[in-house]
């Protein structure tokens, strides 16, 4: 349970992603929306860019904290799984290795700008953190 409360940010952003990445998205988007040609590598790269971001903070928070490592692995591991999921469970998407690379770029821009930013207050305002906290 503690885990729960204390990554509950990761872990919703994980629920966002999968529901995301699975879903039929022609029911959602129409036909007559013309969206650029790269947009969903666009939109690969910023939902692992957010998932690592986070993910890091939380865990900078958390006594019990990963390994930075794991934290990379684990995040890009999530991002192969889906592209798998999507060729294994799916019928209107496929796996496509370049919405893994851009799932890969995500992560690793997001755990640099976390490292970069790490010690800034305003970050654990933003993400709604009630006290300031000095590890």
């Amino acid at each position: 349970m503690n885990t729960l409360k204390a990554y509950w940010r990761t872990l919703l952003l994980i629920a966002i992603i999968l529901f995301l990445s699975l879903m039929n998205i022609n029911k959602v988007i129409p036909d007559e929306v013309h969206l650029h040609r790269h947009f969903d590598k666009f939109a690969h790269f910023m939902m692992y860019f957010a998932l690592s971001f986070v993910f890091f903070i939380e865990n900078y928070r958390n006594k019990n904290s990963l390994r930075k490592f794991w934290i990379i692995f684990d995040t890009i591991a999530l991002g192969i799984a889906v592209e798998f999921l999507q060729y294994l469970i799916t019928t209107n998407r496929t796996a496509n290795i370049y919405d893994a690379l851009f799932n890969t770029l995500g992560v690793i821009v997001g755990s640099i700008l976390y490292l970069l930013l790490k010690d800034n207050q305003f970050i654990y305002k933003l993400m709604l953190f009630k006290a300031p906290y000095n590890k």
